[in-house]
């Protein structure tokens, strides 16, 4: 050894490319918790309204996402615009039936259900007038529990266990949904708020 420290290299898992793109998409339809971004960088975002950026695209893109706040979003997505969900369920239709994709894309239609059952009342204070999120046709298909039995609690649990069967590390689908459920009420409070100019 010759007195000098030896360089360590370290690897980081490339970030994801359409990361920016994403977030500038989720943008035009009223989530902005995630960090990233055109404003991050200090540029004017392609995307000014949600024509400019397609739902059943960006629903896929984010089942596609290889980070699971990515996938997350897409149930915060549906829990904000419930409307949207036919548009998720159709674009399924685009992907193997054993992508796991299509079951990501699923599962968020009915966790976004069970969690907007569990969040009614405080929606129809933020959001009076949305509709409920149709999921009928997917709990007949997977057999798991109605999003409206207990405030959607067992349709989550069968939701995450399906999501988690073999995978190699049990995560917590739970938590992470809680978690983008959070952060869509915080901006709704926001949004709430009187102004004062």
């Amino acid at each position: 050894m010759d007195g000098t420290a030896d360089s360590v290299q370290i690897a980081v898992p490339p970030v994801d490319p359409r990361w920016d793109d994403i977030v500038d998409r989720l943008a035009v339809y009223d989530l902005h918790y995630l960090t990233g971004g055109s404003a991050w960088d200090g540029r004017r975002s392609p995307y000014s309204s949600p024509a400019d950026a397609p739902f059943d695209t960006l629903a896929l893109d984010l089942a596609r996402a290889s980070q699971g706040r990515l996938q997350n979003a897409l149930v915060a997505l549906l829990f904000r615009h419930p409307e949207r969900a036919p548009a998720a369920v159709s674009a399924d239709e685009r992907l193997a039936p054993d992508d796991r994709a299509r079951l990501v894309l699923q599962a968020s239609v009915l966790a976004a259900a069970a969690l907007r059952r569990m969040w009614r009342f405080v929606l129809d204070i933020y959001l009076p007038g949305q509709p409920a999120i149709d999921a009928s046709e997917l709990v007949r298909e997977f057999g798991v529990p109605s999003p409206e039995e207990d405030y959607g609690r067992p349709c989550l649990a069968a939701v995450a266990d399906l999501l988690r069967a073999g995978q190699p590390f049990p995560f917590a689908y739970e938590r992470g949904w809680g978690d983008v459920v959070e952060h869509v009420l915080r901006e709704l409070r926001i949004e709430a708020r009187p102004r004062s100019d």
